[in-house]
This record gives C-alpha cells, sequence and structure tokens, in this order.
C-alpha cells in the first residue's frame, strides 16, 4: 500500500514539471489528485473530470448527475476545494493543508492533496473520466475509508459506462488497489469510481488515488 502510494506521489511530483495542459489529447496520464488540485471552477474547459452523485435507486450512468456546489479554496470552514450536495450530505474534495477532523469518538487527519468523498445519506458519490483518447488506458487506484468509528464501511465499483470493471466492499477502516491494463476507449467511453455508503453512510470518509495512463 505505502508502495502505491509512493507511485502515485511521485507520478503527480514529476507531472508538476510539465505542461498544465493535461487535459489534451495528447496526454499520456491523468492523476486525479494532481489534476483536481490545480482546479478553481467545477468543471474546468477540456477536463475529463466530472464529480457527480447517484441519488437514484439504480447504479447506471444515466442517473448519474453533478454536485449543484462548487467551493474553491475554502469549503465548510476548512482548507479544501469541495463539490457538495448540501441536501443529501455527499462531498468529494481535495484539502490545500492538512486538517484534522473529530467526530463519532475519534479523530483523523485530511492530508494536503489527498483526494476525498463521502457518499451521502440516499447516494453515491461518483468520479468520472471521460475519454479524450482512442486506444487502451491502464488504471491504477487507491480506495481507503478513513473514519473506522461507526457505520457499515462502504462499496466501490469501477466502471467503464455500465459495465462493472471490478468492485468490492471495504469494513470500517477497510483498504484496497485496483489495477486494469489495456482497457480500450475512444472519445465517447467514460470511466466511473462509484463509493457506495452500503447501508448506511455513518463515517463514510474514504481517501481516494487514481492514475489513469496510456
Amino acid at each position: 500500500m505505502k508502495l502505491l502510494k509512493k507511485i502515485l506521489l511521485a507520478t503527480a511530483f514529476l507531472s508538476s514539471f510539465v505542461s498544465l495542459n493535461t487535459w489534451a489529447d495528447t496526454a499520456m496520464s491523468w492523476n486525479l489528485a494532481r489534476d483536481m488540485y490545480l482546479m478553481i471552477e467545477a468543471a474546468p474547459a477540456g477536463s475529463p473530470w466530472s464529480f457527480m452523485q447517484n441519488k437514484s435507486g439504480g447504479n447506471v450512468s444515466a442517473n448519474y448527475t453533478l454536485f449543484p456546489t462548487f467551493k474553491a479554496g475554502t469549503c465548510n470552514g476548512q482548507p479544501t476545494t469541495c463539490w457538495r450536495d448540501d441536501a443529501t450530505g455527499a462531498w468529494i474534495s481535495i484539502p490545500n493543508a492538512n486538517f484534522t477532523f473529530t467526530g463519532s469518538g475519534t479523530s483523523f487527519v485530511f492530508k494536503q492533496g489527498d483526494v476525498a468523498t463521502h457518499p451521502g445519506t440516499n447516494s453515491q458519490s461518483i468520479f468520472r473520466w471521460a475519454s479524450p483518447v482512442t486506444g487502451n488506458i491502464n488504471v491504477l487506484g487507491r480506495v481507503n475509508d478513513l473514519h473506522n468509528a461507526c457505520g457499515d464501511g462502504i462499496g466501490w465499483s469501477l466502471n467503464l459506462g455500465d459495465t462493472v470493471l471490478q468492485s468490492g466492499s471495504l469494513a470500517n477502516g477497510g483498504s484496497t488497489t485496483f489495477m486494469l491494463n489495456s482497457v480500450a476507449v475512444t472519445p465517447t467511453s467514460s470511466l466511473y469510481l462509484v463509493i457506495d455508503r452500503k447501508a448506511n453512510n455513518s463515517c463514510d470518509a474514504t481517501s481516494i488515488d487514481m492514475l489513469i495512463t496510456r
């Protein structure tokens, strides 16, 4: 797990020295954390990334909608950029500084540059990558349940359109990695990482890493 984290962080660091035009069809990689960290608007022009939720009962992409609220730099009084829905309590964020969360009898740190999410009371949170290329891609990632004080953990799936490529269920405090090679995509393809609350969304704060290469 530590090796994967080092690989993803090293990639983000090295990528910071290349052109910021990483969203074009000439790009060779798309790093979720790196790309989110640069965002100052909800949907930057040309970005393949979108931040969504699913409030329906069926996990199909036609039911996914964009988060209605975006906050750059500060969200709920914390140093983080976020996409959220106040009605459901769902959010996706990336901190620009470390900060400590305390709740349900425990504390943990949201780390600068680490993508985090929390599904809503009746919704999934979803990361979408809309392919700007034709060819084969490789996907490497990690899902980590941050808050083990209550609840029943989280479920996750990586989908190409409505086809599930990999999926899993994490107990409280659980962590897993995923890896896929040679996934065929075109500019009409969308890759979705779906985070599900399971039976309830108590203590479901989750950190995410995802790197896509070709």
